[in-house]
């Protein structure tokens, strides 16, 4: 799978949330949000493994689909500044020392929203509840023994339906997509609205898995705050190798402050966090083994945040928990 690069413009183009012209974009002049698409769900035949050499197609049925890349990549001085902000924030949060790192589980309200088409409906409340399951094993530890436990937990707190075509296929830089959010978006800042749709992006074969917006826009543009993931990256959908529910684990990585693996490619401080190695793009398949940087350790390729096969990707550091908390502490914290 090939990711579409739209090119590296500045921090207003990043964000997958945007007005109602641009979702995928907050035009916010300090710094862009991060977004991510990848996927899983119940295996199906060929996913049964993910080994070095894995093909790079993304199928449904027996199309060949290409995978759209979530956001714009952050210029160095871009991530500089959302650190900058992090500080700051964190300095000024009214959660003092941040009682999360010393045992405290943040529970945290899933607002489920599936969007059915003229003619398709959307995923079950039950199966809503098999992708929550699946968000709670990755931050809790599960998938592998390298797999690094979070603090947050996740509960099914409410679920609604509702029937738009043009929302059913919106895409994140299409107007409808902040429009579905506008009107359907519950809670504050510490409620995670997953909206669950089938977006297209107008090229034929591509795929835009999901998208998120960021800690720090969450006060800005509340109702636009929330993942949107792809309906068939739920567990048992037909996005064969992205179909496992980690699409949704990678959007809410996002969602909780943590950039790509390979953002910032192989310069210093690279994605903002010490202990995942530099990575110059994004992984594709399972590429066990790849060393796409002269700085130590090989590329993070079984991340959560990078953008490999569901059945590949299964762990977060120790690193990127301490950057999602204190996001929550900074911008979250009810």
């Amino acid at each position: 799978m090939s990711p579409l690069r739209t090119g590296r413009r500045g921090p207003r183009a990043a964000v997958l949330v945007a007005t109602a012209a641009v979702l995928a974009s907050s035009l916010v002049a300090a710094s862009s949000a991060p977004a991510g698409s990848v996927a899983s769900v119940a295996p199906t035949p060929a996913d049964r493994a993910c080994e070095p050499g894995a093909g790079h197609g993304l199928t449904a049925g027996s199309a060949r689909l290409n995978r759209v890349d979530d956001q714009v990549p952050y210029t160095l001085r871009q991530l500089r500044r959302v650190d900058r902000r992090l500080h700051r924030a964190l300095a000024q949060s009214t959660s003092g020392t941040g009682s999360a790192r010393f045992g405290l589980t943040l529970r945290i309200p899933v607002r489920a929203h599936v969007i059915d088409g003229n003619h398709a409906r959307g995923p079950s409340r039950r199966a809503v509840q098999r992708q929550v399951r699946v968000l709670n094993r990755a931050y809790d530890g599960g998938q592998s023994r390298h797999n690094t436990a979070t603090r947050f937990r996740f509960y099914l707190a409410s679920f609604d339906r509702v029937r738009n075509q043009r929302w059913y296929t919106a895409s994140f830089l299409d107007r409808a997509a902040s429009q579905l959010r506008r009107r359907l978006h519950e809670g504050g800042p510490e409620s995670l609205n997953v909206y669950f749709a089938a977006p297209e992006t107008g090229q034929l074969g591509s795929v835009v898995l999901g998208w998120s917006t960021a800690p720090w826009l969450a006060a800005r543009r509340p109702r636009l705050d929330g993942v949107t993931v792809h309906q068939e990256s739920m567990p048992g959908g037909d996005l064969t190798r992205y179909n496992r529910g980690d699409t949704t684990v990678h959007e809410v990585g996002h969602w909780l402050g943590l950039f790509h693996t390979f953002e910032g490619g192989c310069s210093p401080g690279n994605d903002r966090v010490d202990d995942t190695p530099a990575e110059a793009t994004a992984s594709v398949g399972c590429a066990i083994g790849r060393d796409t940087c002269e700085a130590g350790g090989l590329d993070p390729v079984r991340n959560f945040m990078d953008y490999s096969f569901d059945t590949c990707m299964n762990m977060f550091t120790p690193g990127q928990v301490a950057r999602m908390t204190d996001n929550w502490l900074a911008y979250r914290t009810p």
